[in-house]
């Protein structure tokens, strides 16, 4: 390989993009939004490797970039990511298991217009609403699903990637957002519970989006029969230490997406 080509896919993607216009518009062509990332320090070859690229784009993509930064040259451009061990949306189980989680989470995120329009703390109830709800979060999507990624998921990989910290970040910032809900509760501020509902469920939404469709794929990707069958058991344990969480959430959303504001 030549040592040009190794030293750009080794360097730091906010740093090649604030050194070379037009390398953050060759990116966008592809839908990798690095620009807005708070960290950037993933590495270019980082960046191609999560957001599972095909043969032919990740070929495509490389060569801009190599043409912004040498234009007046011509590289082979090596192949950078794994071929894919999966094919259309199959996912392994244990990966599947988080995107399942997903989509009650998903449920409680799709309420937050109504319930925001509409909630006044005047009503008992609404304020009862609340707190079932920041349960639901602190129980269902921090403690049951969020700790399968953060103690068992994420540790197989390096801490040091920028999409990670991203994604540790997110839980950190969710949980401040989920207080402040219950803290409005408890001095009667609906404004308060309203907005940081709001931040909250903004903020997932962009979070599991992330997740479903960069993070777990590239994860899945790159994650080897052993460690795949090891997770699914770590899941499981968790799974059957609290058999009753699932059935008891599942409960809780529908009376959620039943309640009379």
């Amino acid at each position: 390989m030549d040592p040009r080509i190794d030293k750009h896919l080794n360097s730091n993607i906010k740093d090649l993009i604030n050194e070379f216009d037009g390398i953050q518009q060759a990116l966008d062509k592809f839908e990798i939004g690095c620009a807005p990332c708070s960290l950037g320090t993933c590495k270019l070859k980082d960046v191609v490797g999560i957001h599972n690229l095909n043969a032919e784009n990740e070929k495509e993509l490389i060569s801009q970039i190599f043409k912004i930064i040498y234009p007046d040259e011509i590289f082979d451009i090596p192949r950078i990511a794994q071929e894919k061990k999966n094919t259309g949306n199959t996912m392994s189980p244990p990966l599947r298991m988080l995107v399942n989680e997903h989509i009650l989470i998903k449920r409680v995120l799709a309420l937050a217009p109504k319930i925001t329009e509409i909630l006044d703390f005047s009503i008992p109830e609404h304020k009862m609403l609340i707190l079932d709800i920041v349960d639901f979060i602190r129980s269902y999507a921090d403690k049951y699903h969020h700790s399968k990624e953060e103690d068992i998921l994420f540790k197989y990989f390096d801490s040091s990637l920028d999409i990670i910290k991203v994604m540790i970040s997110d839980h950190v910032q969710s949980r401040s957002y989920v207080t402040e809900m219950f803290n409005a509760v408890e001095t009667g501020n609906t404004l308060i519970a309203k907005n940081n509902l709001i931040y909250y469920c903004d903020l997932l939404t962009e979070h599991i989006n992330k997740e479903d469709t960069i993070l777990y794929p590239w994860m899945d990707n790159n994650l080897d029969t052993k460690q795949v069958g090891k997770m699914y058991s770590e899941f499981l344990s968790i799974n059957n230490s609290k058999p009753e969480i699932q059935g008891k959430y599942e409960a809780i959303v529908n009376s959620f997406e039943n309640f009379k504001l």
